[in-house]
């Protein structure tokens, strides 16, 4: 008799376990895409902003539209410069052939960057005359952020000293 009490209770207490296990990871995959959403590039443009619902809709259509653009252009870069650096493969490496390979890097670079030049254009073009001096300093600070170096010290190269 004891033992059915007793085992009743362990498979209560597994029972409240798995279900407080199934609910602690709910909580943290929900509130992980919660905070994942809050915190995106476009939604913190549009909450600095203070962009209306009319602009928050256009300009999210324009983001969608960049990213995806952008994507083939990142997947270019990604194939011109696994192209270069094939070159490395070979003995004989010669001049042209390594400076034609280099500028299709280069120009696919570019081609990111004029798009994305353009596409926040259009995003200061929603901006009211109120929001485009914030829409200029969020802009300034990501430019300086990003071509500013990197601080604190190199990560080490693990390599055997020869």
């Amino acid at each position: 008799m004891k033992n059915t009490v007793k085992n009743k209770f362990i498979t209560w207490l597994i029972v409240l376990l798995m279900l407080a296990n199934i609910g602690t990871i709910s909580f943290y995959w929900l509130g992980h895409f919660r905070n994942k959403k809050i915190n995106s590039p476009r939604e913190f443009l549009a909450a600095k902003l203070n962009f209306s619902e009319s602009q928050k809709n256009t300009y999210f259509d324009l983001a969608k539209e960049h990213n995806e653009n952008a994507k083939i252009l990142r997947d270019q870069i990604k194939n011109d410069k696994e192209n270069l650096f094939q070159l490395l493969k070979s003995d004989l490496i010669i001049d042209s052939v390594r400076n034609n390979a280099a500028l299709k890097v280069s120009l696919s670079i570019q081609s990111l960057d004029i798009l994305t030049f353009e596409h926040f254009k259009k995003v200061r073009a929603l901006c009211t005359a109120e929001q485009k001096p914030k829409f200029d300093e969020l802009i300034e600070k990501m430019v300086n952020s990003v071509n500013s170096p990197q601080k604190g010290p190199q990560p080490p190269i693990n390599e055997k000293a020869d």
